[in-house]
């Protein structure tokens, strides 16, 4: 993982200005509207509207997407790499008094400290980009699939999406580096080694977005709905 970008999401004034980069401007109030709508529809189309038993958001930043999974899920485990963010994530949740508190666990998604087949659902959102090393960015798929027994669903830079593409083309005339991405057939070995389906794909946005979502399903897998 990338050190500089380790250390600034682990730090306060990180965790900061993430926990408010979703209602800074209003086109990313969009996006994270758009995203939550996504997340959602994804979820229908995997579960069918069956509820699974437990699940893990990695990384859960301050929580955003938390609503959006509990309502599939009985219980989620928050896991991220910043103390800072999951400080901030339990203080902004205030659980019912009937509902258990939310496990929080400090995870690389590296390495995970969860036994294999641990979740019927794993929900990794805007990480992979942020991985510098494609060695690393596999480990981080792999991981992810280690610790399901159902669902996979995460995002990735996709190399071959118009954005990129284009960012590649003004890189012959300004000095930006590259994304850090993955192509979908990289995506499909690396499922295929771990045991599981490419179920679905789609861009967040084809055009104004490299981010595409992925939904992982396991073959022969009884935590299927």
């Amino acid at each position: 993982m990338d050190k500089k970008i380790l250390n600034r999401y682990n730090s306060l004034e990180g965790a900061e200005s993430y926990s408010g980069k979703f209602k800074r401007h209003w086109t990313e109030r969009i996006n994270d509207r758009n995203e939550r709508n996504l997340v959602s529809a994804l979820l229908r189309k995997a579960l069918k509207g069956k509820s699974i038993q437990l699940a893990l958001d990695l990384p859960c930043g301050y929580g955003r997407l938390y609503p959006v999974i509990k309502k599939c899920a009985n219980r989620v485990v928050e896991a991220d790499w910043s103390f800072h963010l999951l400080k901030l994530g339990r203080e902004m949740r205030d659980n019912p008094p009937a509902e258990p508190p939310s496990p929080y666990v400090r995870a690389t998604a590296l390495s995970l400290p969860f036994r294999n087949n641990t979740f019927d659902l794993v929900l990794s959102v805007r990480l992979s980009h942020h991985i510098r090393e494609r060695a690393e960015r596999h480990q981080y798929v792999r991981e992810i699939s280690r610790v399901s027994k159902g669902w996979v669903i995460f995002t990735y830079f996709d190399q071959d999406s118009i954005k990129n593409r284009l960012r590649e083309w003004r890189r012959r005339f300004r000095n930006k580096r590259s994304k850090w991405t993955l192509s979908r057939s990289e995506i499909q070995t690396i499922a295929e080694e771990a045991g599981f389906d490419l179920f679905y794909s789609t861009p967040l946005s084809r055009f104004f977005s490299g981010h595409r979502y992925v939904v992982l399903r396991k073959k022969n897998s009884i935590a299927l709905p």
